[in-house]
């Protein structure tokens, strides 16, 4: 059944068509804000070995932390460190969705600064890359993304129902609109219980709870956890499948996963006792 075209406007939500065939070139300033943020890492983590083991197993939480203590523990705990990594991606992935679609439809302030209108861009593209490898490309993300298959289906199938309900087909203004609207006071997994993996309502409780940050502070929260999303990503897929990545060109995540080679970051990689060089460990 395709709900009267509904299913349509869940896919321009979920999974973007321009991420369908990733060809689009990195923007040279998305690349540069990658290659610092895994710098400052390296030097956080430099002769720390229990400091570089909490940088490889972070997830969004330690860039949060570190740039802003524990005043979001709340973000933290409930979107990303208490749930599984597929689980926060897709929550996040619909949260930065709704979160850019109020303000691009003129629901919010949109006179970003500078680096506010940065990080408002790059987290979309760096979300919806993200998406498209957990949807299109799984066995670059087996390793962390678990029932990531179901609970995308779950949650498209969640907002192809919702959308229906309200006769909502093309406006993505009203969807955007309605989703932010429900009551959300009561958990989602209370109401409908656990048989369905969806985060649709989760990731809306999680938008809110962004919204309510200045704009500035809301987009460096959400870059900085994409590319520790994307980082974390990384360093966990296996080297012999980012080897064939990128003997056939290359993807993102796999020049993240050199890159973090060049740092000496990420679970393949062994810093030895007395020296800053990193060595790849390819029998892993």
């Amino acid at each position: 059944m395709d709900y009267f075209g509904v299913w349509d406007n869940v896919t321009d939500f979920f999974f973007p068509k321009t991420y369908l065939y990733p060809t689009k070139k990195l923007p040279k300033n998305l690349w540069r804000f990658i290659f610092d943020e895994l710098k400052e890492k390296s030097k956080d983590a430099e002769d720390d070995e229990e400091i570089t083991k909490r940088i490889c197993s972070a997830r969004g939480a330690y860039a949060i932390q570190e740039q802003f203590g524990d005043v979001y523990h709340k973000i933290t705990g409930d979107y990303i460190q208490n749930i599984a990594y597929d689980e926060s991606l897709l929550l996040w992935h619909v949260a930065t969705d709704l979160c850019f679609r109020k303000e691009t439809q003129g629901e919010a302030e949109t006179d970003h600064t500078k680096d506010a209108k940065e990080n408002h861009h790059f987290s979309k593209l760096l979300s919806d890359y993200m998406i498209y490898l957990l949807v299109k490309q799984p066995n670059m993300m087996s390793a962390v993304t678990g029932i990531g298959q179901i609970r995308y289906r779950d949650t498209c199938a969640e907002a192809v129902k919702f959308f229906s309900r309200r006769g909502i087909k093309r406006d993505q203004t009203k969807a955007c609109h309605d989703i932010l609207a429900v009551d959300t006071e009561v958990k989602p997994v209370y109401v409908k219980g656990d048989r369905s993996k969806s985060v649709l309502f989760d990731a809306c409780m999680l938008a809110k709870e962004l919204n309510k940050l200045e704009e500035k502070e809301r987009w460096k929260i959400i870059i900085k956890v994409w590319v520790e999303m994307l980082s974390y990503a990384a360093s966990h897929c296996r080297p012999d499948t980012h080897a064939k990545e990128v003997s056939k060109g290359g993807q993102l995540i796999s020049f993240v996963w050199l890159l973090m080679a060049h740092f000496g970051l990420g679970e393949q990689f062994q810093i030895n006792e007395g020296h800053t060089r990193a060595k790849l460990m390819v029998d892993k």
